[in-house]
């Protein structure tokens, strides 16, 4: 009778996985960034790291807007999600919808003049922020080999 998975499983080996203890790492630093930068850009600015992600990506992006359906897939959420947290934003007044007048399916988001105005403020508040406890706490050697490694980790094969 062959071994089940569980009774095949090393302990030993288990607890000391570099690849498992590797991408845990990773994921706590994340997790630990993620939650100091979203508390201080909702102390300093009245605003989630998640508006801060709505209006920076519209702020980079050609006249300030996107589709919806393209907004969605750069803050890798569903439609739905995009949805819900979009219309949260259009609510206090810092983006605005639109219909496509080419094709109905699609709607555009774009950044209004106080939209713009809340992004400059926690824009400067995040680069503060990544000074202070992320860019600011290594080597340019170091920022250039990450920036290097989650290039190549960023689109999985």
């Amino acid at each position: 009778m062959a071994a089940t998975p569980s009774e095949q499983l090393d302990m030993a080996g288990l607890k000391n996985d570099a690849r498992i203890t590797s991408f845990g790492l990773f994921m706590e630093a994340y997790s630990d960034l993620s939650r100091c930068f979203d508390r201080s850009l909702q102390e300093n600015c009245g605003i989630s790291m998640a508006w801060f992600e709505v209006l920076l990506r519209l702020g980079r992006s050609p006249d300030n807007r996107l589709t919806m359906s393209e907004l969605a897939r750069q803050l890798a959420i569903t439609s739905g999600g995009a949805t819900r947290l979009v219309d949260r934003v259009v609510s206090a007044g810092y983006i605005e919808r639109s219909a496509c007048p080419d094709d109905r399916r699609v709607q555009w988001v774009r950044l209004t003049d106080s939209g713009r105005d809340k992004l400059g403020e926690a824009y400067a508040q995040h680069v503060a922020d990544l000074e202070a406890d992320f860019i600011g706490r290594l080597t340019r050697t170091e920022v250039d080999e990450l920036d290097r490694i989650m290039s190549k980790l960023r689109h999985p094969t």
